[in-house]
């Protein structure tokens, strides 16, 4: 699937919710978590998308206009463990444990066991999606 990017009148519209700033792995975390009690707040609407992801956008402007790759794959619940592992990554880049190269290396490497055929694979496993992965990872 093609990434999201804001049209120009979606970025002129959400002008204001626009950081400049790198927001922090923890930042980004916390903002998809409340896009989470959205989510089900107006779980009732998704049968109608345009107006579901039209009430998600309006409780989680800066996720939408900051991240709206992110805010859409959640709000089509397509997030898995991936994202988990790269706020980790992101995590230990901000504590200068490693280098963004050395993160992208490792991104690359897991993408590739992922996506071996499956004759060549040892035993990856299928990503968790990011409800399993949430309820295993919260006590």
């Amino acid at each position: 699937m093609a990434t999201r990017e804001l049209t120009p009148n979606e970025v002129e519209t959400g002008r204001r919710g626009i950081n400049d700033a790198d927001l922090t792995a923890t930042q980004v975390q916390a903002l998809v978590f409340t896009m989470d009690a959205s989510k089900q707040k107006w779980a009732h609407l998704k049968a109608n998308k345009a107006e579901y992801e039209a009430k998600l956008q309006a409780e989680n402007e800066v996720l939408y206009c900051n991240y709206p790759s992110l805010f859409q794959m959640h709000a089509e619940d397509r997030l898995d463990t991936t994202f988990f592992e790269m706020l980790a990554l992101k995590r230990k880049i901000e504590k200068g444990e490693i280098t963004a190269e050395q993160a992208t290396a490792i991104v690359g490497q897991k993408l590739h066991q992922r996506y071996l055929p499956q004759s060549v694979q040892q035993d990856v496993g299928p990503a968790l999606t990011y409800e399993s992965f949430y309820r295993q990872s919260t006590p």
